[in-house]
């Protein structure tokens, strides 16, 4: 992917220890002289040190930093609840949120501001909080929706989708699973904080969002619902079915609950990453190796 003209949410800053950056671009191939990396890790005593050089060093010629005021010395002030200007729509190689979109509150219209600044060919990444991040800013993500925002109809294509606990030193990277493709939700508990990372490719310049996106469990119970409407008899309508129904409201509550417990287990498993059925486990060498080439 290009990084030649970059815009960030936010300008960011760079708290990878230098070793760590290092090892990573060793990792991955990417030869930079020591003096080059020197340069991006230098701080200057009393002042907030940045990423603008490490972004120079990805091959960032052009980068602009958005934010709402100039407090961190933002490039572009602009209010992400608002469109940005026309002209620089489909301008950039990369837009890229490292944390900034869950603090603004019409986040629905933010997040199509943004996207409509990705040229075609380019690529948005954002990295999210999923769960405990409670009073961090105003949402917290589910993949579900990002699974149902990078779609073709939209003009996109989802890369990746990771997931990771962000405060521990190399955590290991779990990609997701659809849950329209598994069938089931996604679905997490965790007693660390736990991000989300999401690449994804636009492919087309296309209007964003003309049929806002629809959970998909909700979207397969509508569309079956539909389907059986027509039918004379419906699936679960006999005797049995109706005397459960009947009985229901009087089931003393510890039996409801576990009642609920076992449906909860038997349609989703245990939420955390070890459910191999919503989460699979990537490799260090897969995460370095296993780059495939871009839709494009």
């Amino acid at each position: 992917m290009s990084f030649n003209r970059t815009l960030t949410l936010g300008r960011l800053g760079l708290p990878c220890p230098p070793r760590k950056a290092r090892q990573a671009a060793r990792d991955f191939g990417f030869a930079a002289a020591p003096e080059e990396f020197d340069r991006c890790f230098r701080r200057v005593f009393g002042k907030e040190h940045f990423a603008d050089e490490f972004f120079r060093l990805l091959g960032t010629r052009e980068l602009v930093t958005v934010d709402r005021s100039d407090f961190e010395g933002a490039t572009l002030l602009h209010d992400l609840n608002e469109p940005f200007p026309e002209k620089l729509h489909g301008s950039f190689d990369l837009v890229l949120d490292g944390g900034t979109l869950e603090h603004v509150f019409d986040y629905p219209s933010a997040l199509r501001h943004c996207l409509e600044l990705v040229s075609v060919g380019g690529h948005f990444i954002t990295i999210t909080p999923v769960n405990n991040w409670m009073g961090h800013g105003f949402y917290q993500f589910s993949p579900e929706l990002f699974f149902r925002v990078f779609t073709g109809e939209n003009g996109f294509a989802l890369r990746k989708m990771v997931i990771f606990e962000c405060r521990k030193t190399d955590a290991p990277f779990y990609e997701v699973k659809d849950p329209a493709v598994i069938g089931t939700r996604v679905q997490l508990n965790s007693a660390k904080p736990v991000m989300l990372a999401v690449l994804a490719q636009k492919t087309a310049g296309v209007p964003l969002f003309v049929r806002p996106p629809q959970q998909s469990d909700y979207a397969a119970e509508w569309q079956a619902h539909q389907q059986s409407a027509g039918k004379t008899k419906m699936a679960g309508s006999g005797l049995v079915h109706r005397l459960r129904v009947a009985a229901s409201p009087y089931w003393p509550f510890w039996l409801r609950r576990l009642k609920f417990r076992l449906m909860n287990l038997q349609s989703y498993g245990r939420p955390s990453l070890k459910n191999t059925r919503q989460f699979r486990r990537l490799s260090r060498e897969e995460i370095i190796n296993g780059r495939s080439e871009p839709p494009l």
